[in-house]
Parts: C-alpha cells; structure tokens; sequence
C-alpha cells in the first residue's frame, strides 16, 4: 500500500508540475501577442516596453532611437536625449526639464505619435544611483499618460491624445536590470 500511495504523490506532483507548465507557456503566449500589432498606436497603457529585438523591427513606426551606451552618466543622459528630440538650448538638465520638454514636442511637427528606442537600455545611467534610473523610469511612464489626454484650453499649445511609448531593448529579457517589472514587447 506505501509504494501505490508514493507513486500516487509523485504523478500526481508531476502532473501539476506539467499542468504549471502548460498555464506558464500559455501565458508567455497571451503576453506577447498582447503586446504586438497596434499596442505602439494604442494611447493607453502601458507606455513603457522592453525587448530584445533591434530597432529596425519597429522602423515602421518611426522611433527616435538613444543609445543607452551613451546615457550612463546624468550629463551625457540629458545630452543624448535634448540632442535626439531636438530639445531648445534652454532645456535644464534635470528631471522636472525632462517632463517638460518631453510632454511638449511642439516644435516637432507632423507626428501622428511617439516611440521612443533606447538601444542597450541595460547601461543607462549605470554610473548613477539606482534611483536615477528608476526616476527616469517614472518619468517615462508619467510622460505616456501625459500624451495619452488631449490638451484643449482654446490655446495655441492643444494638440489631440497621441501614442507615446517607450521601448527598452535590453540583451536578455530574462534577466532584469530595472527596478521594477516592465512589460514585454515582441516584433511588430
């Protein structure tokens, strides 16, 4: 009667083992293709992304592309960003300037939306405290719910509700080099 019990316990272990793995595959499967097609034309969240594609897969969407590799100091993370979204020369090298100039964009014309790529996104602001990142981070995510209302005060500056997502294109998905949780993007 022992050796039936205990053979029992283990199919019945490994069945749960297999059914876990099943519902793991499904749920990978469900995720990516969630976050594929329209999600970059989508205004709702989320507006934040990771992946481990090459920018070109999201050519189509006309992303201004940063490289990570030059954001690892706060100096050269302004520069990079102030330099790629043609930022006024009076735009301040701090968080608040940040949101400023990236929930205006105004003298960027002719965009129907917003995808930003950060290539080798697992170096930014490497030599910085942990916060910085997960500032900038917040920022990101804050700044996609910003364009994701219209603006419509009866003023020059109203502009419609526009996708803006960002995109981090890390090495290995797997392993996590952020603070936090950010979705999956797969190749659209």
């Amino acid at each position: 009667m022992k050796l039936f019990s205990k053979s029992f316990e283990e199919r019945r272990f490994f069945e749960k083992r297999r059914h876990l793995k099943l519902l793991s595959m499904s749920y990978f499967k469900v995720m990516s293709k969630m976050f594929k097609g329209d999600v970059l034309n989508n205004i709702n969240g989320p507006w934040l992304f990771k992946t481990d594609h090459q920018a070109d897969v999201y050519n189509s969407y006309d992303p201004v592309i940063l490289s990570g590799s030059l954001m690892q100091t706060l100096d050269a993370f302004y520069d990079e960003i102030y330099k790629k979204f043609h930022a006024p020369s009076y735009a301040g090298k701090n968080f608040n300037a940040l949101w400023d100039i990236l929930t205006d964009l105004s003298w960027l014309i002719n965009r129907s939306r917003y995808i930003v790529f950060f290539q080798n996104a697992e170096v930014i602001l490497i030599k910085e405290q942990e916060n910085a990142l997960q500032g900038f981070l917040e920022i990101l995510e804050a700044v996609g719910r910003e364009w994701s209302q219209p603006v419509q005060q009866g003023e020059w500056w109203d502009r419609p509700a526009m996708p803006f997502h960002s995109i981090l294109q890390v090495k290995a998905l797997s392993a996590s080099c952020f603070p936090r949780a950010v979705p999956v993007i797969g190749a659209v």
